[in-house]
């Protein structure tokens, strides 16, 4: 399917160096519209939906935030530390706004898997059902998020 100049657009702001030093996409090989669908589909699988986990997300966002930098126990599996960064980053998808730096690291004690979010990273979800690329530095694997925020 042809991509339409402003398709075009949010892939070229999604590569790297355009809005940050990796890009969104990773090393993921499927294209946008394939990442979205598949994305889509796993999380309908999970029983949710990606304004559910947008919100969990962003509810965990402002306790670890608030937090300053000292870790918080959000659940009995799951700590976060938030990293403050300087300056804001636009939403690839043009005047969706702009959102703070930082990254919000959670891990899960059960497993100790780490995994990263920003601002950024939740408005994407919401907004779009974006879990960003795989080999992504903040690919977010969405079946795992529900799990994780008890969604599922």
């Amino acid at each position: 399917m042809k991509k339409t100049p402003y398709d075009q657009r949010v892939l070229q702001r999604m590569a790297p160096g355009a809005l940050c030093a990796d890009g969104l996409l990773g090393d993921d090989p499927r294209d946008l519209t394939d990442i979205l669908a598949a994305d889509d589909a796993a999380v309908a699988a999970a029983g949710t939906t990606h304004e559910r986990i947008a919100a969990g997300l962003a509810e965990w966002l402002g306790l670890a935030t608030a937090e300053l930098g000292r870790p918080v126990e959000l659940t009995p599996n799951v700590t976060a530390v938030w990293r403050e960064g300087m300056g804001r980053i636009p939403s690839p998808w043009p005047g969706e706004g702009v959102f703070p730096k930082g990254e919000l690291e959670l891990t899960d004690r059960r497993t100790g898997q780490a995994m990263r979010l920003t601002h950024l990273s939740v408005h994407l979800i919401a907004a779009h059902g974006f879990y960003q690329g795989r080999g992504s530095r903040y690919r977010l694997e969405p079946t795992y998020l529900a799990e994780l925020l008890g969604l599922t």
